[in-house]
């Protein structure tokens, strides 16, 4: 089957939803209003990303693994319309390639759950300072199923938790599996990237995660996914000098050591363009963001809070100390050396 442009594909499914619309409320407002509600569940697991050689080299593109109609079969639902609706529209979907814009993908998200409302989501631990819940709506759609339906956790902050790749390191270990990471630079956008934590330090070049992490960025106006092409598995590389997402010629997304500075450039691992608006930028905030279950959702505060406690009491009684104690050093003062007390912001990070 050969490929389909983006606004092809709109314009063969929009008189379809039309259609649709025209239907009696009980086939469509109700066997289709509940494959838009369970879809979140039941559609996304239908389709992965694949990487296809071309012309102008990889080329994102959405493959589907079984008949989209499996959904009307898992949700019990008998309407022949629906079931003919769903197999046209992933016929459709097939042969779609990503415009580097917007993938195949995310059309049968937005075309199925762009009403996905948001007081839906699952609750936050508290809001978040670079994500807008438009955009969460649109990320929350794009995770792998086990991890919808979890509540967020903010496992790491700029903001918050001081800016310290080690902290972030650390920080991850107290939330295991799926993580966003999600920075924001000086010029307003908003990318990042799904990993796997806990994210582990090494001197060595050795990357981690799986396929089911994946890259995103809002600089179109809203999230847009690249997801693994299957190149390589190149996929989170955490040395204690940087982190970075992607690779092979370049990276998707790298971060230096004191999270000030970071570059973005076309990865093979993922297929994405540039995230940022420039190649080069400078990093407003980082956010780190778990997912638990709800049963476990409290449990986790704690430790988090718990966490955050213990190093902030540790700080104090080490400046406690430090202000106790006489640490001097010899300072210029008019052309002669006289003896000062280091500052605190000194003494802490040497002890």
């Amino acid at each position: 089957m050969g490929f389909l442009h983006v606004p092809v594909l709109v314009d063969a499914i929009l008189p379809l939803s039309a259609a649709a619309m025209a239907l009696p409320p009980l086939s469509i407002r109700g066997d289709l209003g509940v494959v838009s509600t369970a879809g979140v569940r039941y559609a996304y697991p239908l389709l992965k990303s694949f990487a296809k050689m071309g012309p102008q080299g990889v080329l994102g593109a959405t493959k589907l693994l079984r008949p989209f109609s499996e959904i009307v079969d898992s949700l019990g639902l008998k309407d022949p319309f629906i079931r003919n609706w769903v197999d046209l529209l992933s016929f459709l979907l097939a042969g779609v390639k990503s415009d580097g814009v917007l993938s195949a993908e995310m059309h049968l998200l937005r075309l199925l759950f762009s009403d996905f409302p948001s007081d839906k989501l699952p609750k936050m631990s508290e809001p978040s300072q670079l994500m807008t819940e438009n955009t969460r709506s649109d990320l929350y759609v794009a995770l792998p199923v086990l991890s919808r339906g979890k509540k967020w956790v903010l496992l790491y902050s700029t903001w918050r938790h001081g800016i310290s790749l080690s902290t972030l390191y650390r920080r991850s270990n107290l939330c295991p599996g799926l993580s966003l990471l999600v920075v924001g630079d000086r010029k307003g956008a908003v990318f990042g990237g799904l990993v796997e934590a806990p994210l582990k330090p090494s001197t060595k070049k050795r990357y981690q995660g799986s396929n089911d992490t994946f890259v995103f960025t809002n600089t179109p106006g809203r999230p847009v996914i690249y997801r693994p092409t299957g190149v390589n598995r190149y996929y989170t590389l955490c040395s204690t000098e940087y982190l970075a997402l992607g690779g092979g010629n370049h990276f998707a997304l790298y971060l230096d050591s004191d999270l000030l500075n970071g570059s973005s450039l076309a990865s093979e691992t993922y297929g994405n363009s540039c995230l940022s608006h420039t190649q080069e930028f400078e990093v407003k905030e980082i956010e780190l963001w778990g997912f638990v279950y709800a049963s476990k959702y409290e449990e986790a505060i704690s430790i988090l809070q718990g966490e955050l406690c213990g190093w902030t009491c540790f700080y104090i009684g080490v400046a406690a100390v430090a202000f106790g104690c006489s640490y001097y050093h010899l300072k210029p003062n008019d052309g002669h050396l006289v003896w000062d007390r280091l500052p605190v912001s000194y003494i802490i990070p040497h002890i």
